[in-house]
């Protein structure tokens, strides 16, 4: 008869690093990720590419602990649910915005465009 053999330290360190962080421990490094990012000047280029790495990283860990972690206080998992919907929500804003940008140019530059023709072919 075979006896088990306990698992193997490297089975068992795969395991813990594939598996979802903690809630709280995803969140603050998250949070710390993203001011990183904000903090960095326009020139380091290197450093904000992989800050922003680290963001879409963490969001996707932040959102597996979301689902996957159980018996974590509500206000926790508020938080974390918060951190991973700013981005979202960030980026719908940032192209309505640019849509609506681009709208009002056109409500303005069409009429204008119009105008200059009529009297182009006035004059």
């Amino acid at each position: 008869m075979e006896t088990l053999s306990p698992p193997h330290h490297d089975d068992l360190l795969l395991a813990r690093l594939s598996a979802p962080p903690d809630l709280r421990e995803g969140s603050e490094c998250l949070a710390y990720w993203r001011q990183r990012r904000r903090r960095l000047p326009w020139y380091r280029l290197g450093a904000r590419r992989e800050a922003s790495r680290m963001i879409v990283e963490w969001e996707r860990r932040v959102r597996a602990a979301l689902i996957y972690q159980r018996g974590v206080p509500i206000t926790t998992r508020l938080d974390g649910a918060k951190l991973v919907a700013a981005v979202h929500l960030r980026r719908w804003t940032q192209r309505a915005g640019a849509a609506l940008a681009v709208a009002g140019a056109l409500f303005v530059l069409v009429p204008v465009a119009i105008a200059v023709d009529i009297l182009v072919h006035l004059f």
